[in-house]
């Protein structure tokens, strides 16, 4: 494990957001480390979508917040549009928001070898930065501060977890990625999710590694528990329940569900998690009395709620975006013994077999009904094995070993 370093982390999430790998990883790291976690930059557009996002405001006025022994998290204030468009708005957001970081690692009093590890693309505009001198936002740098502020990263990490240039809304693919190419030769170490990811950067950069997503295991082996009761709210949906937990947004894949809402009354459908507001025609989905949506329920509650399964789903349209991702509930579903069945995902081919691949919509009928009719102990005590050889703490010692070689190959680098 990676021990001893202050780790700079530009996340696209804030950390009470549904955890995904960048929380997961982070506060394993933070155990052994000091991690600065930014939270993730909105626009002041972004509140007429999400009126949670009203709270940044609050943020303009610089904080430090502690999470974990070795962890902080810095929330940044709200930024200018169109930064994934415009790369003049994206240099002054990162203007911005460089004046926050460096003031938030004055007060951590950041060692010089600082390790950057980013998950955005646009944070290209960052790096050159960070080496200035700042305190507070428009004031000045205590004296016995001002040497540690004026080192440059030992090291930048770039974490590739998606296809950023893929995404809906306001981006200009063209833009996103100029940002991801330079950042990509601009790293250190890139680390990406997917195979599909690490071909596309790997010209670019040849210190590119494939790390796949993983689960943490022990929290989902509690849906084998046979005396956890389920949910209340899902009790009385009858059985077979097929489950979707995740995020839903442009991804999901609506035409398969459909699919095995009409294919089957007595499936029910059940949906737990937030829906990205725009994304998801709900409608087109309530019109099915078998289909319930449950909203986000906290982490701790999700092994309850797969308990109650009988398939769980990870049902994606086929596209750019989906190509390149490795899903996190993967593993988190194998851990809780469940059939899976997924669609629109070349990256868990791999898997066939273990798990049902579906091409299009017309097949996930056929596959759930396979799943449920050939599961038992065998099958569940072969897919919770797997889960159990793709943890966090496998991956995060993974990911800590190319980390430590990406340091000892930039010492050496220095040394010629």
């Amino acid at each position: 494990m990676l021990r001893g370093k202050d780790i700079l982390c530009v996340s696209s999430l804030d950390w009470s957001a549904m955890w995904t790998s960048k929380q997961q990883i982070m506060h394993r790291l933070a155990r052994t480390n000091r991690v600065l976690y930014v939270e993730e930059p909105v626009t002041m557009l972004a509140p007429l979508k999400v009126p949670a996002h009203w709270r940044r405001w609050t943020a303009v006025v610089p904080s430090l917040n502690r999470v974990d022994a070795g962890l902080w998290t810095l929330t940044p204030p709200p930024l200018l549009p169109f930064g994934n468009m415009r790369p003049g708005f994206n240099d002054a957001n990162q203007a911005l928001l460089a004046r926050y970081v460096r003031w938030a690692m004055n007060r951590l009093q950041f060692d010089e070898r600082y390790i950057v590890w980013t998950y955005l693309p646009a944070s290209l505009a960052l790096l050159g930065r960070l080496g200035a001198t700042a305190g507070r936002p428009g004031g000045a740098v205590p004296a016995g501060l001002a040497r540690s502020l004026e080192r440059r990263p030992s090291l930048v990490v770039y974490h590739c977890v998606d296809e950023h240039s893929a995404f809906p809304g306001f981006v200009s693919p063209q833009v996103v990625r100029r940002y991801d190419d330079e950042l990509t030769q601009r790293a250190d170490l890139v680390i990406t999710t997917s195979e599909n990811l690490r071909l596309a950067r790997e010209p670019l950069n040849p210190q590119t590694y494939t790390v796949l997503n993983a689960a943490d295991v022990e929290v989902f082996n509690r849906a084998l528990d046979p005396d956890l009761p389920l949910p209340q709210d899902l009790a009385p949906i009858p059985a077979p329940r097929l489950g979707v937990v995740g995020m839903h947004d442009s991804r999901l894949d609506l035409d398969a569900l459909e699919a095995l809402a009409q294919a089957d009354p007595s499936w029910h459908i059940v949906l737990i998690g937030p829906v990205k507001t725009g994304q998801v025609d709900e409608a087109r989905l309530r019109r099915w009395s078998n289909v319930h949506f449950m909203g986000e329920r906290p982490r701790e509650d999700l092994p309850a709620y797969l308990k109650g399964m009988a398939v769980a789903l990870v049902p994606y349209k086929a596209n750019e975006l989906t190509r390149n991702i490795f899903p996190l509930k993967l593993f988190e579903y194998l851990a809780a013994g469940l059939p899976v069945v997924v669609g629109g995902l070349p990256e868990l081919r791999r898997f066939a077999g273990i798990i049902g691949v579906a091409e299009g919509p017309r097949d996930y009928p056929g596959l759930v009904r396979t799943a449920i009719a050939e599961d038992g102990p065998q099958r569940r005590a072969a897919r919770v094995s797997l889960a159990a050889e793709n943890t966090w703490d496998h991956r995060v010692e993974e990911i800590s070993g190319l980390v430590e070689e990406a340091l000892a190959r930039s010492e050496r680098t220095g040394e010629t």
